[in-house]
């Protein structure tokens, strides 16, 4: 276990920043301040590894994601925390947090049928766009309809809103 100023992790980049934005997006929106202080920050961190690799001057991170966001929110910048160094391919790196993400929301799955599509969507977008961008395939098991059925919404139908555009919008993309 090493300790790193906060100062000198930063949030990863490519595949792993797609999974961190769901990551975030998908945890609870309850300010990290209403439970959580400098004191017990610690104690979060010892359950909630967080894990990083070295980039050039810096660290990414690679696993831990929301630990490190709480973390970031109560401390300042210059102290240091405890990680864990890891210098594995980033392929194993992509898929172990793509499963922490897709395994927590699985284990702490909203109650409300809003929440649940709310997750299902962000999981699908970013599985197509690993897929699309980045070239990884997320495994069948996880797949959309899979994760449709395991989130109990198989039955529903999830569709994206569309935003009408307005007049002057449309007038600007006319040719």
């Amino acid at each position: 276990m090493t300790r790193l100023p906060l100062s000198k992790i930063k949030s990863p980049s490519g595949a792993l920043a797609e999974i961190e934005r769901v990551n975030i997006n998908t945890a609870n929106q309850l300010p990290v301040s209403s439970w959580l202080d400098a004191e017990l920050a610690d104690t979060l961190l010892a359950y909630h590894l967080v894990s990083v690799q070295k980039v050039s001057r810096h660290y990414e991170v690679v696993s831990g994601f929301r630990a490190l966001h709480a973390v970031r929110a109560v401390l300042d910048p210059e102290v240091s925390i405890p990680v864990s160094i890891t210098d594995a391919h980033e392929s194993d790196l992509v898929r172990g947090a793509l499963f922490e993400l897709i395994s927590h929301s699985l284990m702490h799955c909203p109650e409300a049928v809003d929440a649940k599509e709310r997750v299902y969507r962000q999981l699908k977008e970013l599985s197509i766009t690993l897929r699309k961008t980045h070239g990884i395939k997320v495994p069948t098991s996880l797949s959309t309809r899979n994760l449709k059925a395991l989130m109990g919404l198989e039955e529903r139908r999830i569709t994206h809103s569309r935003k009408r555009k307005s007049e002057l919008q449309r007038i600007m993309e006319s040719p």
